[in-house]
């Protein structure tokens, strides 16, 4: 009798098993339309390598564990950074580490991948047509400029690559709810003008409003100046010379950049005689963690931002120089 229950255990996890690789393989093959063609993918990639630079959140996201990942900056253990490190580990996923800025090619045949994620990075026709010829190769999502795509729309097209369009969806009502509670808790941001501003080379940088970063200022009903849009070059960036700084003197300017560009900007008395700053409403935070965050614009970096931003913000835009803002930029 224990024998048959043993058979029929059996068959059952047989069932259950094959179910599992049907659901898969009905995802499969998949064709999906990116920034620079088409690419199929036959089968539910197993080894995924990303060669764009933030990609990898969006993996552990969805459960996902490459064996390959590109590091921007920051130099974390296995270019995670600490809001994706916990996710990391749950996958106990190991990646190698490209840490040039340029695509190494040998080193993404040496991962032998099955699967190669570029959808946040600059590549062109000709680097898809190399590592097309490794393994399928997906690129930024179509009608946005190749840094630009809403975070969920690359979520939407990274896990219909990897067979995980259900999480996804998943992942994207769940932060929608997130940002839609919080955004009700902090009704004075609504309607105010807002920015991230950079110092670089003796003059002032910002983006449109298509800017990764910019979407989430807007997300909880804080404003980018239109004229932006219009001032922006080619790469989305609006360089402000130092004779026009009153394009930045917004509501709120987040101020981002290292410790060095702070102490330039400080001694720069137009800058000082801005209103946003003489009233407190200049927010920095620096090049560490939260700085990372608000550039990376992942499903894990939100969750990090979403937690701790927006009150930084609520302090930031009162006008009152004496309110204390949360000091993020030592983390």
């Amino acid at each position: 009798m224990k024998f048959k229950y043993l058979i029929v255990g059996i068959a059952t996890a047989s069932i259950a098993f094959t179910s599992t690789i049907s659901v898969f393989a009905a995802d499969f093959p998949v064709t999906i339309k990116h920034i620079l063609g088409e690419t199929t993918i036959e089968s539910k990639p197993l080894r995924v390598v990303s060669v764009g630079v933030h990609e990898q959140d969006f993996l552990y996201a969805l459960g996902v564990a490459p064996v390959g990942v590109h590091e921007w900056w920051g130099e974390y253990p296995y270019a995670t950074w600490p809001w994706a490190d916990a996710a990391r580990k749950s996958l106990n996923a190991k990646p190698e580490v490209l840490k040039s800025w340029e695509i190494d090619v040998e080193w993404v045949v040496k991962l032998n991948p099955d699967l190669i994620i570029a959808s946040y990075s600059d590549v062109d026709e000709k680097m898809i047509s190399i590592l097309s010829e490794i393994a399928p190769v997906i690129a930024s999502p179509t009608g946005y400029a190749t840094w630009g795509a809403p975070w969920q729309e690359e979520l939407r097209l990274i896990a219909k690559a990897t067979g995980t369009s259900k999480k996804a969806e998943e992942i994207i009502l769940g932060l929608d709810a997130k940002i839609a509670e919080t955004r009700t808790q902090y009704p004075e941001l609504e309607g105010k003008t807002a920015a991230t501003v950079f110092f670089n080379e003796g003059q002032f940088m910002t983006y449109n409003s298509s800017d990764v970063a910019h979407r989430f200022l807007t997300s909880f009903g804080l404003v980018i100046p239109p004229e932006y849009d219009e001032l922006a070059n080619k790469d989305s960036q609006v360089i402000v010379s130092l004779e026009n700084l009153e394009l930045i003197d917004l509501d709120l300017i987040i101020v981002m950049g290292d410790k060095e560009a702070r102490k330039k900007m400080e001694k720069l008395s137009v800058f000082n005689a801005l209103n946003a700053v003489k009233q407190g409403r200049a927010f920095w935070v620096g090049d560490g963690v939260a700085s990372a965050a608000l550039s990376f614009q992942t499903p894990l970096s939100l969750e990090y931002l979403i937690e701790n931003l927006p009150k930084a913000f609520s302090a930031a835009v009162d006008g009152d120089p004496e309110t204390k803002i949360p000091d993020l930029e030592i983390e």
